[in-house]
């Protein structure tokens, strides 16, 4: 049985308090003979489990996101599609349904970009969809941006941020 640094053990501890994998899952795979191979064997159970998540998962309604409130939602990110009247003059749930759709926009082109083998484009577009996610409050879109720059992460082989960033989108879904 491989020791498991403190890290990587507190993240793991992050995953199975959000319910995403068990403790057997985790014991299993840590017969491995080392660090890496440990660490590799649970970034594995981690993609299976996001794969069964993407497959199952209907699309985004932003109806489902929207919260009343007072705030008002700023256009902090040029908007792609032309808009029948100035964003300024649109309601508060108008807004909120436009910028919902301009985070979906962004992360198809992100997707793109990853497909295309651009890591470093589709990571600057990630991190947008992060803070676009941030600003309408929506943690499971917070939840997808930490989810695609995972991707980003396991294209480039960096399994250390990859866990990272799937401990992340955990939290995010928790939280929301």
């Amino acid at each position: 049985m491989v020791t498991i640094p403190q890290d990587i053990q507190q993240a793991l501890d992050a995953l199975v308090e959000a319910g995403v994998i068990t403790r057997e899952q985790i014991a299993i795979v840590c017969g491995g003979t080392n660090a890496t191979e440990v660490l590799e064997g649970i970034l594995e159970l981690l993609r299976s489990v996001q794969a069964n998540k993407l497959e199952t998962s209907p699309p985004l309604n932003p109806e489902d996101f929207y919260r009343e409130g007072s705030g008002t939602y700023e256009e902090k990110w040029h908007i792609q599609f032309p808009l029948p009247v100035p964003f300024d003059d649109l309601d508060r749930k108008t807004r909120f349904f436009v910028l919902f759709q301009e985070w979906s926009h962004r992360e198809l082109q992100g997707l793109t970009a990853l497909g295309n083998g651009q890591t470093a484009e589709a990571m600057t577009i990630f991190n947008e969809c992060l803070a676009r996610a941030e600003q309408l409050q929506a943690n499971e879109l917070a939840a997808r941006s930490y989810e695609d720059l995972a991707r980003v992460a396991q294209k480039r082989n960096n399994l250390a941020d990859e866990l990272d960033f799937l401990t992340e989108a955990a939290s995010a879904r928790r939280a929301g």
